[in-house]
C-alpha cells in the first residue's frame, strides 16, 4: 500500500508541478549556501586560531614583566642602604657580630619598604640564618609559630637556585595567623657579595614575598576565556605554577588527549617558563557557530518561503484533481457515504458531478443487495453458534468419567473430572474476576492432573496464603498461566522432585502481591532480560516467548493501572519468582461460597 502511494504520488500533477518550482529555485540556493557556509566557516575558524595566540602572546609578556618585576624587587636588598653601615648586607653582618639590637629596626625598615613597593605583596618576610625572623604584611596579623617557616621544600627550592629568584606555586598562608588566603610565593638569597670571588658566598638572609592572587588574575583576567578553557603557566620541569584550575597547581602538567579542546603554549623570555593553553572549541568557536547559526536560519527562511510559494501554486493547480482522488480511493475501500464538492463548471467539475451519481447508485445497489445476503448470513451463523452450550460439553466430559469409574479406571476419572471442572471455570463468561480461593482451586485441578501426568516424586506444590486474603478479588485465570509456565520451563527440565510455593504478602496501602516461587533450572540473565524487555512493551512477543504471562501483564495494567503488573526474578540452577501485584479488594462471602460449590 506505501509503495502505492509513494507511486501516485511520484506521477501526480502536483508533485511534477511542486518539483519544477523546488528544481528551478531551491538547488541554486542550496549550491550558492554551501559555498558561501564554507568559505565563512574556514576563515572565522582561522580568526579564531590567531585570536587565541595573540592573546597567549600577551599573557607571557605580561607573566614574563611580571617576573622580572619581582626579581628587581627582590634585588633592592644589594643597594638598600642603612645609615651608619653602607648596605644591607653589610649592616646585617656587622649588627649581627655585635648583637646589635637594632638589626631587628634595619630588617623592619626594610620588609616594610618592599612590602608597599608593590600593590600585590600581602606579607614580607625576611629570614636570618639563626632562624629569626621578620615579618610584615598588610593587615597588621602576626606569624603562626606553631608552623615551621620557612618550610623545608622552599629551602630545598632556594638552595638549588641560591644566586636567582625562586618561584613557589600558589598555597595557602597558613603561616600568618586567621588568615588561609591563596598566595604565590618569589624568594632570593641574600649573599655576602664581600666573600672572594672564587669562594662559596654565604647567606646572609633570605627574603621571601608573598603575592596575592590578583597578580595573576591580573594577566590573565583580559583574556576571554570560556566556561571550559584551561590556562597554565608551567615551569621548565612542567610543573604548574598557576592555572585557573586550582587543583592542578602543584602537579605535573598532561596535555589534554581529547579531539575536544585546541592544545596552545607560548615560552615566556628569559625565565624557562611558557603559558599553556586548553581551549574548548565548541566555546572557542561559539561566536562563528552564532553567525553561521543565523546564515543558516536565513537560508531555511527562504527555503520554506519557497518551498511554501512551490507548494501553493502547486496546490492552485492541482487540488480539485486530487480532492476527487482522495474519494475515489475512499470508495475503493468500501466508504459510500461521501461526496465530492463541486467549485467550478469546467471539465473537472463534469467529472466530479458524474462521479457522485455513480456512488449513490452504487451505494443503493449493495444496500438492497449486498448487506441483505451479509446480515442473512451472519443470522445464521449466530443461531448454529447459540446451539451449542458449554452445558453439552460438561455431559458428555461426565459421561466419559462415569464410564471410566464403571471401569475401574479410578485415575482416568480423577483426570477427566478435574479437567471438567477447570472447563468449567475457563467457560464461566459471566465472570471476569473471581477471589484467590477460586483460583487457588483452579490451580489444585490443574495441579492434580500434572500429578496424575509425571508422578509426585516430580512434582509438589504448596500455598501459603493467609485466610484473609482467599477473599479477595483476582482476575480470572491470572495465576495459572504463571504456574503452567514454572512447570514447564522450571521443574520439568530439572533432575530429580521440583516445588512450586504460592503466597500472597500486603504490598503497598491496599495492594497484595501473590508470589509464584519454583526451584527449577532458573532463567539465564539474557533470557530474563529479554522476558523483561517484553513484559515492558519494548520487543514483540514472538521473538521473546512466554505469551501467557505478558497477556496476564496486559491485563492487569488494563483493569488496574501502570503501577500494577508482574515482576520477574530468576538465578540459573536456583529457581524463578514472579511477583504479581493487584490492588487490595475484596468479594462478597455469598460470592465467594457460590464459587465454592462448583
Amino acid at each position: 500500500m506505501a509503495r502505492t502511494n509513494l507511486f501516485r504520488l511520484k506521477n501526480s500533477i502536483f508533485a511534477k508541478f511542486t518539483f519544477s518550482f523546488i528544481t528551478v529555485g531551491l538547488i541554486p540556493l542550496l549550491v550558492i549556501s554551501y559555498i558561501s557556509l564554507s568559505t565563512f566557516s574556514g576563515y572565522m575558524e582561522r580568526y579564531a586560531v590567531s585570536n587565541f595566540e595573540q592573546m597567549l602572546l600577551f599573557a607571557s609578556k605580561n607573566v614574563e614583566d611580571m617576573h622580572t618585576r619581582y626579581n628587581n624587587i627582590s634585588k633592592v636588598m644589594y643597594t638598600y642602604a642603612v645609615d651608619g653601615y653602607g648596605e644591607l648586607g653589610e649592616a646585617i653582618m656587622v649588627q649581627n657580630r655585635m648583637e646589635d639590637r637594632r638589626l631587628r629596626t634595619t630588617l623592619g625598615d626594610f620588609v616594610r619598604s618592599i612590602l608597599y613597593s608593590d600593590p600585590y605583596l600581602n606579607n614580607v618576610l625576611f629570614v636570618l640564618p639563626n632562624g629569626q625572623i621578620q615579618m610584615l604584611n598588610r593587615e597588621s596579623r602576626a606569624l603562626d609559630t606553631q608552623f615551621p617557616f620557612p618550610p623545608a621544600d622552599w629551602s630545598a627550592r632556594l638552595s638549588s637556585n641560591p644566586k636567582g629568584l625562586t618561584f613557589i606555586p600558589t598555597h595557602p598562608e597558613r603561616y600568618i595567623i586567621g588568615s588561609n588566603r591563596n598566595v604565590t610565593t618569589f624568594g632570593r638569597n641574600l649573599l655576602d657579595v664581600t666573600a672572594p670571588v672564587n669562594a662559596e658566598a654565604r647567606v646572609l638572609g633570605t627574603l621571601y614575598m608573598d603575592v596575592n592572587e590578583g597578580a595573576f588574575d591580573e594577566v590573565f583576567k583580559k583574556m576571554l576565556l570560556g566556561a571550559k578553557d584551561e590556562i597554565y603557566v608551567l615551569n621548565d620541569a612542567g610543573i604548574c605554577l598557576y592555572s585557573n584550575q586550582p587543583a592542578r597547581i602543584g602537579s605535573y602538567y598532561i596535555a589534554k588527549a581529547s579531539n575536544d579542546y585546541l592544545h596552545m603554549q607560548q615560552e615566556i623570555t628569559n625565565t624557562g617558563w611558557r603559558v599553556v593553553g586548553d581551549f574548548y572549541k565548541e566555546e572557542m568557536f561559539l561566536a562563528v557557530e552564532r553567525i553561521i547559526r543565523s546564515i543558516i536560519i536565513v537560508i531555511c527562511v527562504c527555503m520554506i518561503s519557497l518551498i511554501t510559494v512551490a507548494i501553493w501554486f502547486s496546490n492552485r493547480f492541482s487540488g480539485p484533481i486530487r480532492s476527487l482522488t482522495r474519494q475515489m480511493a475512499k470508495m475503493e475501500s468500501g466508504n459510500l457515504d461521501i461526496q465530492v464538492t463541486v467549485l467550478s463548471n469546467d471539465e473537472v467539475g463534469l467529472l466530479a458531478r458524474g462521479f457522485n451519481k455513480m456512488v449513490i447508485r452504487l451505494k443503493s445497489f449493495i444496500d438492497e443487495v449486498y448487506v441483505a445476503q451479509i446480515k442473512q448470513k451472519q443470522a445464521e451463523l449466530n443461531a448454529l453458534k447459540s446451539q451449542i452450550r458449554p452445558h453439552y460439553l460438561y455431559n458428555t466430559l461426565e459421561v466419559i468419567r462415569m464410564s471410566a469409574v464403571a471401569n475401574d479406571d479410578n485415575e482416568v476419572g480423577d483426570m477427566i473430572h478435574s479437567l471438567s471442572n477447570q472447563l468449567k471455570y475457563v467457560l464461566n463468561s459471566g465472570e471476569e474476576n473471581v477471589t484467590v480461593l477460586d483460583e487457588k482451586m483452579n490451580i489444585e485441578e490443574y495441579f492434580r492432573l500434572m500429578v496424575m501426568r509425571y508422578g509426585e516424586h516430580k512434582l509438589e506444590i504448596e500455598f501459603r496464603i493467609d485466610p484473609d486474603y482467599l477473599n479477595c478479588s483476582i482476575p480470572k485465570l491470572s495465576l495459572q498461566p504463571i504456574v503452567e509456565n514454572a512447570v514447564y520451563h522450571g521443574i520439568m527440565p530439572k533432575i530429580g522432585k521440583g516445588k512450586i510455593r504460592i503466597s500472597v504478602e500486603p504490598a503497598a496501602k491496599d495492594q497484595i502481591t501473590i508470589i509464584v516461587d519454583d526451584d527449577g533450572v532458573g532463567i539465564t540473565e539474557e533470557r530474563l532480560q529479554s522476558i523483561r524487555q517484553k513484559l515492558a512493551g519494548q520487543i514483540d512477543q514472538e521473538q521473546a516467548g512466554s505469551i501467557g504471562m505478558k497477556n496476564v501483564h496486559d491485563r492487569l495494567i488494563t483493569l488496574y493501572g501502570d503501577e500494577y503488573g508482574l515482576e520477574m526474578n530468576s538465578k540459573p540452577s536456583i529457581g524463578t519468582s514472579v511477583r504479581m501485584t493487584i490492588p487490595l479488594i475484596r468479594e462478597l462471602n455469598s460470592h465467594a461460597e457460590s464459587r465454592n460449590g462448583r
